[in-house]
């Protein structure tokens, strides 16, 4: 579902995801694709732009949920 979200807004499901700084920097190139999509001349740059934000975002949502799967199985396998 949250991939769904990174589909539509990028910036949204990162901070959903619990990287507030990615979505920082999301947001500035979510702003300037749309900034470029605006253009007659760079709208295609826009859809490229676009693209980038939402691969940033799918990937370090992917990160995320890598890494907090990764805390569960040490906890888990703790010796205590």
């Amino acid at each position: 579902m949250i991939y769904f979200i990174a589909l539509f807004c990028s910036p949204l499901a990162l901070v959903l995801s619990g990287r507030p700084f990615a979505a920082l920097f999301n947001l500035i190139l979510y702003v300037l694709s749309i900034v470029l999509w605006a253009t007659i001349f760079f709208a295609h740059a826009g859809f490229v732009v676009w693209g980038l934000a939402f691969l940033h975002a799918v990937l370090v949502i992917h990160d995320a949920r890598e890494y907090r799967r990764m805390r569960r199985i040490m906890a888990a396998t703790r010796l205590d």
